[in-house]
């Protein structure tokens, strides 16, 4: 009998391990996701290209392509988010994995109860962004806006600027905060990364992927608060 999940999605499975690959898919299957497992690059980018997914669990180590290659795809070209699952432990693979785009690093062997909250959380936080009402047409004006039901950033010109999941929910924080300065321990939290020098560094590269992003005609409106967090230039928040 199949567990009640009240986030229950589609889920594609990339491992080149059948024999893992055939237990993952059955215990998300258990726990009421609707799971397509495959065991090459090949074969994934065959079936995103047919079927719509919400959700991909991604080896590093597939035969025919690294596999934060497809992590990057999947995160310039899609709204799936991406959980890595590998035996790859180091913390440069981890940075690594986060820089190209994953919401989740787990290591090998997983707790299936660990992973399974990791997704419900994701698919979770998916469900609140789609079900959010439409938001008007975002004119042209003096201050930078936060779309919430487009999960995107507007520039003082117009421009929409598409976010990944860290992202929106890094600038989410600071559009909450009412000092409009959000602390590291804060972000930290937020974003799911250890109080560490890891997720320290994961938080600094996310910080300098949105700048880069957000550059152009207008000078990125991220700025650094000193011994304390980010701050944002005044902006709309629009749910």
């Amino acid at each position: 009998m199949k567990n009640e999940n009240k986030f229950s999605g589609r889920i594609i499975v990339v491992e080149d391990d059948g024999e893992f690959r055939q237990i993952l898919v059955r215990n998300l299957e258990v726990s009421g996701y609707v799971v397509k497992g495959v065991a090459t690059a090949l074969d994934f980018y065959m079936e995103i290209g047919k079927v719509e997914y919400d959700l991909a669990i991604l080896d590093i180590g597939l035969p025919d392509q690294n596999g934060y290659i497809l992590v990057e795809y999947l995160r310039k070209n899609t709204a799936m988010r991406i959980v890595i699952l590998s035996a790859r432990s180091m913390i440069e693979e981890r940075l690594d994995g986060y820089k190209s785009g994953a919401d989740v690093y787990l290591v090998k062997p997983v707790d299936f109860r660990e992973l399974n909250a990791s997704i419900e959380n994701l698919l979770q936080r998916r469900v609140l962004i789609e079900t959010a009402a439409e938001a008007e047409t975002v004119p042209k004006g003096q201050s930078w806006k936060l779309v919430h039901c487009e999960w995107a950033l507007y520039t003082p010109s117009g421009d929409k600027v598409k976010l990944t999941t860290k992202e929106y929910e890094f600038l989410s924080c600071l559009a909450l905060q009412e000092s409009r300065i959000a602390t590291r321990l804060q972000l930290l939290k937020v974003l799911e990364y250890p109080n560490n020098q890891y997720g320290g560094r994961a938080l600094e590269s996310l910080v300098h992927r949105l700048r880069r992003k957000t550059s152009g005609p207008e000078d990125s409106p991220i700025r650094t608060a000193h011994g304390t967090g980010y701050c944002f230039l005044p902006f709309l928040y629009v749910k």
